[in-house]
């Protein structure tokens, strides 16, 4: 239960990061004043999103049949 937790948390993280993290969403790079150069984000989220499946996948094979 823990695991799915944790996965869902950092699948909508890893989301943000790769779809919503535009201009108009809080805490954007224009937002905060850094720009439009959002690639290390892209690259994190991606990350953040395998690690999700990761964690949920692990969950499956953890819970009792």
């Amino acid at each position: 239960m823990i695991l799915r937790a944790a996965a869902i948390v950092v699948g909508i993280v890893g989301l943000y990061l790769d779809v919503w993290h535009s201009n108009v969403l809080p805490f954007s790079h224009n937002a905060v004043g850094l720009g439009n150069n959002h690639s290390i984000h892209a690259v994190v989220g991606l990350a953040l999103l395998i690690l999700a499946a990761w964690l949920w996948v692990r969950a499956g094979k953890a819970a009792p049949a």
